[in-house]
C-alpha cells in the first residue's frame, strides 16, 4: 500500500472542482508490488482510470475542515471524536453520487482510492442504490469490519485492499477452525449475512486477520483472485449465485466454504492452502476446478509465518458437484477426503505428491465419471474405494507403475465402469485380483484421533477409519467381488464378470476353511464347515466353479489315468493285457461304453468300471455346463 503523496510535494490539483483533498496515489509498478503476478492485472488502476493525471490517480473529494485530506484518506486518530464516523460518511457520499445524473461525475464520485477506514461498519445496512457504477475501494486500508446483515445493492471493488483488524492471535500454525468451535475464533472482519447484489472484487486483496463471509449471499461474479488470506477464513453455507474466483490466491491457514450452494463454478486454479481447504457439503450446479493448485508447499512469496512445508488438505465430505471436480496437477502431500459425495466428474490427472504416498479417500461416494491418475514422477497415490460407486473412470500411470495394488476396492459398487477398458487398471494382468492392495499401513491415514471433527451437522456420521475399519474380512471379500460381478455383468463384460464369481466362490471357500479350523464353531459346526470345505475345493479343483471347462478334461484324464493303473494292477489283467488295453478298457467305462468285461474279469473289476463309468458321466455333464457358461460368457 502506497501513502498519498505530502501536500508540500503534490502537484497541484488540476481540477479543483473535484475536490480538495490533496491525497493521490502514483499507480503503482505492479509487477514490483505484487511479484507473484505473470502480468499485469486487470483490477489495478492505469492510466486509463479516472482521476488519473501526470502517473498518479488523485482524490475527487472534499479535504475535511482545514486538513489536507477528506475523511477517507485520513488517519482515524488524526480526526476528531466527535467527528461523523467514516462509514457514515461513505454511506452518504455513495447516496450522492447515485442522484448524480452525469455518469462520468457519479463515477468519480464513487472512488475511494487508498481509504484508510479504521474502522468499516456497515451492519445492518444498504449500501448503494440501483446505480450500475461501481463503489471503488481499490487499495484501501480497512481495519475491523462489522457487515453482519449488511446489502451491497451495486458493485463494489476491494481490489488491492488490506484488511486488517488488529493485534495477531497468539501463532499456531497448525490450528484448525473446526465447525463445533467456529465461534471461538475471533473474526474482525465480519460479513455475516451479508449480500452482495451485485458485482464485488477482492482481486489481490490481503486479509490479515481471520475473515467471515457466514451465510453471505453474492448474486453476481465474486472474485477473489491474487488475495492473500493470512489467518482463516470461512464462507460457512453462504450463496454463491453465480461465479467465483479464487485462482491464484494464496491461503495460509484454513479456508471453509462448507455447506455453500454455487451455481456455476468455483475456481481455486494455481492458489496455494497451507491449511485445510474444506468443501463438505458444498452443493454446485457447475464445477470446482483445483487444478495446479498445492497444498504441500509454501508459494515463492510466502512471508516468515508461512511453514516450510504445510499440510494443506483438501476435503469435500458430501459434498454434490453436478459438474467437474478438477485436481490436475494438484500438489498435496497428506490426504484428499471426498466421503459420501455426488461428483459428476472427478479428474486428478499427474498429481504431485513430492515423492512421497498421498491419499484420497472416495468412501460411499459416487463418482459419475472421471480420471485417476498416478504422479509422473515418483510417489504413490493410494485411492480409497471403500463402499464407493464408480461410473466411467479410468486409471492413469506410467507402464511401470502396478496401479491396482494401489486401489482399495472394498464393497464397491459400478454403474458403468468400464472393466475392458485399456487403462492402467490392467485386470487381466492382475487376474482380476482386485483386493490385493498392499500399501504400507502407515501411508493410510487414521481418523480415530480426529476427536471434534466427527461432530456438527457438516461432518460425516460414520467415518470407518481407513486404517483399522476397512479391512477385508471373509464378508467385505465376498461382497466386493459379488459387487465386482454384478457390475461387469451390467455393463455386458461377461468374461470379467466370469472371472469374478470364480474370485467370489473362492472367499467362500476361504471362509469355510477358516470356519472348519476354528475351536469357536463347535464339534458339528465344524464338520459341516469342513464338508462345505471339501465340496467347494472340489469344484474349483474340477471345473474352477463352472468357469474354466479345460479343468473338466484336466480332471477326466486323471480319471482315466488312476482307472487305468487300478485295472493294470488287478491280477488278472496283469498277466493277460498290456498296459495299452487297460487304458482302452478305463477309456470305455469313464464314457460308460463298455463292450463287455474282460474275460476273467473279477467283481473287483467290474465294481471299478461301474464307479468309473458314473464318475465319467458326472464329469461328462460337467463339461458340458462348463463349456456351455463359457461360450455364454
Amino acid at each position: 500500500m502506497t501513502r498519498g503523496t505530502d501536500p508540500e510535494t503534490a502537484e497541484p490539483n488540476a481540477d479543483r472542482r473535484e475536490g480538495t483533498c490533496d491525497y493521490s496515489l502514483p499507480v503503482p509498478d505492479y509487477l514490483e508490488s505484487y511479484p507473484w503476478l505473470d502480468e499485469t492485472p486487470n483490477w489495478g488502476i492505469d492510466a486509463s482510470t479516472p482521476g488519473v493525471r501526470d502517473g498518479a490517480w488523485r482524490c475527487p473529494h472534499d479535504a475535511e475542515g482545514g486538513a489536507d485530506y477528506c475523511a477517507f484518506h485520513r488517519d482515524a486518530g488524526d480526526r476528531s471524536p466527535d467527528a461523523e464516523s467514516v462509514s457514515t460518511l461513505l454511506i452518504r457520499r455513495i447516496e450522492a453520487a447515485n442522484e448524480t445524473s452525469d455518469p462520468e461525475r457519479r463515477r468519480r464520485m464513487l472512488q475511494f482510492i487508498g481509504a484508510r477506514l479504521g474502522r468499516l461498519d456497515f451492519e445492518s445496512q444498504v449500501v448503494g442504490g440501483e446505480s450500475r457504477s461501481t463503489i471503488d475501494l481499490r487499495h484501501a486500508s480497512i481495519g475491523a469490519v462489522s457487515c453482519r446483515r449488511t446489502e451491497f445493492r451495486q458493485p463494489i471493488d476491494f481490489s488491492a485492499a488490506v484488511f486488517d483488524s488488529g493485534a495477531a492471535p497468539p501463532e499456531s500454525p497448525g490450528r484448525e477452525v473446526l465447525d463445533p468451535a467456529l465461534e471461538q475464533i475471533p473474526f474482525g472482519i465480519d460479513f455475516t449475512h451479508a449480500d452482495f447484489a451485485d458485482i464485488v472484487r477482492f482481486d489481490g486483496t490481503t486479509f490479515r486477520r481471520p475473515a467471515l463471509f457466514r451465510d453471505a449471499e453474492f448474486d453476481h461474479p465474486t472474485s477473489f483472485g491474487d488475495a492473500r488470506f493470512r489467518d482463516h477464513v470461512s464462507f460457512l453455507t453462504a450463496d454463491f449465485r453465480d461465479i467465483v474466483m479464487f485462482d491464484d490466491a494464496r491461503f495460509r491457514r484454513d479456508v471453509r466454504l462448507q455447506a455453500c450452494e454455487c451455481v456455476d463454478l468455483v475456481d481455486f486454479k494455481r492458489s496455494y492452502v497451507g491449511g485445510r481447504l474444506n468443501l463438505d457439503r458444498v452443493v454446485c450446479r457447475g464445477d470446482v476446478e483445483l487444478d495446479e493448485a498445492n497444498l504441500a508447499d509454501r508459494p515463492p512469496d510466502a512471508d516468515d509465518r508461512w511453514l516450510e512445508t504445510t499440510a494443506g488438505r483438501v476435503t469435500a465430505d458430501m459434498a454434490v458437484v453436478t459438474g467437474r471436480l478438477s485436481c490436475n496437477e494438484v500438489a498435496f502431500g497428506r490426504e484428499i477426503r471426498v466421503r459420501e459425495a455426488e461428483i459428476g466428474r472427478l479428474r486428478l490427472r499427474e498429481p504431485e505428491t513430492d515423492g512421497a504416498a498421498a491419499y484420497v479417500d472416495l468412501a460411499r461416494s459416487t463418482i459419475g465419471k472421471g480420471t485417476l491418475g498416478q504422479p509422473p514422477a515418483g510417489g504413490s497415490v493410494i485411492y480409497d474405494l471403500h463402499r464407493t460407486t464408480l461410473g466411467n473412470v479410468r486409471f492413469e500411470s506410467d507402464p511401470d507403475t502396478t496401479v491396482i495394488d494401489r486401489i482399495r476396492f472394498h464393497r464397491t459398487e459400478y454403474d458403468g465402469f468400464d472393466f475392458t477398458d485399456d487403462d492402467a487398471l490392467d485386470l487381466d494382468a492382475a487376474s482380476h485380483r482386485i483386493h490385493g492392495f498392499s500399501v504400507d499401513a502407515m501411508s493410510v491415514p487414521c481418523y480415530c484421533g480426529d476427536g471434534s471433527e466427527h461432530e456438527g451437522r457438516f461432518i460425516v456420521d460414520d467415518p470407518a477409519c481407513p486404517r483399522h475399519d476397512r479391512e477385508f474380512g471373509h464378508g467385505a471379500m465376498q461382497a466386493t467381488y459379488a459387487y465386482a460381478k454384478n457390475g461387469a455383468d451390467d455393463a455386458g463384460d461377461n468374461a470379467s464378470a466370469g472371472s469374478f464369481f470364480y474370485r467370489e466362490m473362492c472367499a467362500h471357500r476361504y471362509e469355510h476353511r477358516y470356519d472348519a479350523l476354528t475351536r469357536g464353531a463347535g464339534p458339528i459346526g465344524r464338520v459341516a464347515a469342513a464338508t462345505r470345505w471339501g465340496r467347494s475345493a472340489l469344484l474349483a479343483a474340477t471345473t474352477g466353479y463352472g468357469e474354466r471347462p479345460y479343468l473338466v478334461v484336466v480332471s477326466s484324464f486323471v480319471v482315466v489315468a488312476a482307472f487305468g493303473s487300478a485295472y493294470w494292477a488287478a491280477d488278472l489283467l496283469r498277466t493277460e493285457y498290456t498296459v495299452i488295453e487297460a487304458f482302452v478298457f478305463s477309456f470305455q467305462s469313464f464314457v460308460a461304453f463298455v463292450l463287455g468285461p474282460p474275460d476273467g474279469a473279477t467283481l473287483y473289476v467290474e465294481a471299478l468300471s461301474a464307479i468309473q463309468g458314473f464318475i465319467g458321466a458326472f464329469l461328462i455333464a460337467l463339461f458340458v455346463f462348463a463349456f456351455t457358461r463359457r461360450i455364454h460368457r
